[in-house]
């Protein structure tokens, strides 16, 4: 009996949000589909996976439904909303659906993206920012790309924009480039050495650079890190990442110091990746 009364109260439960969404006409409305986005993003937002199945089985969306949100005029996609939210009952359910694990917004971001940016490794432990990092390794063990198309920021340049060390390295770990689509010493869009750079984060600047983080990459017409921490007064990152490039390495007592090239031999090889 007992299994028996979920499921005619699960019956009840869609039917009632079924009509609820069939009669929510007007107000919040995604131009032209006739959902009521405001109620959506609220159900994504609160982690509210049973309105959200009920409305994607009656078919008044489906699993890779864009809607309007905040910070998204234009629509994003469910799966983007519920990472960004860090609602893990919502996101198993669009993955088990077989939601775009991909799918970008208009500014080119991926759930995976922004599960990473709204990450925050100072909350470890107070919930949220355990909720964001239980997204990313969600995410990634569906199978979401930890890449993104070329010219566009990636996971791993959100990540080290905001400096979190622990995503950082995961994100390495599973294969992400650490100089995204850089080539020939150049980039149109900031690599992920560069936005750490931006920020001042000497811990992150040390990972990417032992995991191969190329120093003498320069944006096309822009700077190069060594730049962007200099031009963001980040001086002693500056000359760490100076002493990075080709040119600087070896030059100088000082730069060996500052990269730890003047470490024991085993200990240097540790720090440095082995070069």
């Amino acid at each position: 009996m007992g299994g028996h009364a979920a499921r005619f109260l699960a019956y009840v439960s869609s039917a009632v949000i079924a009509l609820a969404l069939m009669g929510c006409a007007g107000v919040g409305m995604t131009p032209g589909s006739g959902i009521d986005s405001d109620r959506i993003v609220a159900a994504i937002d609160t982690d509210d996976v049973y309105y959200v199945r009920a409305a994607v089985q009656s078919g008044a969306i489906s699993v890779n439904q864009r809607v309007a949100a905040p910070g998204y005029s234009a629509g994003a996609p469910l799966i983007a909303l519920a990472a960004r939210s860090g609602s893990l009952d919502v996101l198993r359910y669009l993955i088990s659906a077989r939601a775009d694990l991909n799918a970008r917004t208009a500014v080119n971001e991926t759930a995976l993206m922004l599960a990473v940016f709204f990450a925050d490794d100072r909350q470890s432990g107070t919930g949220r920012g355990d909720r964001h990092e239980r997204a990313i390794r969600m995410l990634i063990e569906a199978g979401a790309s930890v890449e993104n198309i070329p010219y566009q920021y990636t996971p791993l340049a959100y990540a080290a924009y905001q400096g979190n060390e622990r995503i950082v390295r995961y994100l390495i770990e599973r294969g992400a480039r650490v100089n995204a689509d850089a080539q020939r010493g150049g980039a149109y869009t900031n690599t992920p050495l560069m936005m750490a750079a931006i920020q001042g984060h000497e811990r992150i600047v040390r990972i990417l650079l032992r995991a191969g983080a190329d120093a003498d990459v320069r944006v096309y017409g822009g700077l190069t890190a060594a730049e962007f921490a200099a031009k963001y007064n980040h001086r002693a990152l500056a000359q760490l990442l100076q002493c990075a490039q080709r040119r600087y390495a070896t030059a100088s007592g000082q730069c060996r110091q500052i990269l730890g090239l003047d470490l024991a031999p085993s200990d240097s090889a540790q720090r440095t990746g082995g070069t």
